[in-house]
């Protein structure tokens, strides 16, 4: 019997505005619509899950209790809107700074589906009804090879960079949606879930 669907949101430039590699819970803010997604998305019965790249650790940029207190700040800041991700799963590698990096750790790294399909097995996730909202093109590679039913790419953070390679990605079998923000996406995917 298939899981319940998931919503992967992407973390930097979709849930919290996009900081270079961001490391001081003092730098969070939440995007527009980000709470308002999440509401509906809990209402509808709907995983989330946050899929995140955070090779600001392989860089040494910052490191573990850095990222675990922008998430507890992130998820402080979403408690006060009355919402909350079920699983968070970030990704602490980069090709040029993680030694040995190779094929496991690239599955890891979004445009690799690992992330996801932890998540799958964790939560009893249907991939395949399931939707990514991200502002890369990796993010968009990431549910494909994961075999989600479609990604919402936005133009918070990266996006208006990614926006013409992320919509390419789209196949018979995998919709890519555009999106100028989270509350242009919430009304795209009323009716897809």
């Amino acid at each position: 019997m298939p899981g319940r669907p998931a919503l992967f949101l992407d973390r930097d430039g979709v849930i919290v505005v996009e900081r270079d590699y961001l490391s001081d819970p003092a730098d969070v803010a939440l995007e527009k619509g980000a709470a308002e997604l999440m509401r509906w998305a809990r209402d509808g019965d709907i995983a989330m899950v946050c899929p995140t790249n955070q090779s600001g650790i392989a860089r040494g940029r910052f490191g573990l209790k850095a990222l675990e207190a922008v998430e507890a700040e992130i998820a402080r800041q979403l408690a006060d809107r009355d919402t909350a991700f079920d699983l968070v799963v970030a990704c602490p590698f980069h090709p040029d700074f993680t030694p040995g990096y190779g094929e496991e750790e690239a599955r890891w790294r979004k445009p690799g589906p690992a992330m996801l399909e932890l998540a799958e097995k964790m939560m009893e996730i249907d991939l395949a009804a399931s939707w990514l909202v991200g502002d890369k093109t990796s993010d968009v590679e990431a549910a494909r090879a994961a075999g989600l039913r479609g990604a919402v790419h936005v133009l918070t953070g990266h996006g208006k960079s990614h926006r013409d390679k992320a919509l390419s990605l789209a196949t018979e079998t995998f919709d890519v949606l555009p999106a100028d923000d989270l509350r242009d996406t919430l009304k795209l995917l009323r009716d897809r879930f």
